[in-house]
């Protein structure tokens, strides 16, 4: 049985997106944007990503978004 897949929407700040690890008991939530009604993934953001990418740099998680973040599989 596969666990489920916790989502958070690319405009959440990287605080709501912190919470909603927290209350989803994930270290990992897929990114998605909204077409023709379903939602679309647009790629992953970790509890890692958050800290080495943004509270490590003295970003403000407060501003910042999911969608600015989320690792796209084929960026870097």
């Amino acid at each position: 049985m596969m666990a489920p897949v916790a989502l958070v929407h690319r405009d959440s700040s990287l605080v709501e997106a912190s919470r909603r690890m927290r209350e989803c008991h994930a270290a990992r939530l897929v990114v998605v944007t909204e077409a023709q009604g379903q939602p679309v993934c647009l790629g992953t953001l970790t509890a890692d990503d958050i800290v080495t990418r943004v509270l490590a740099l003295g970003l403000d998680p407060a501003v910042l978004t999911a969608g600015d973040i989320a690792y796209l599989g084929n960026s870097d």
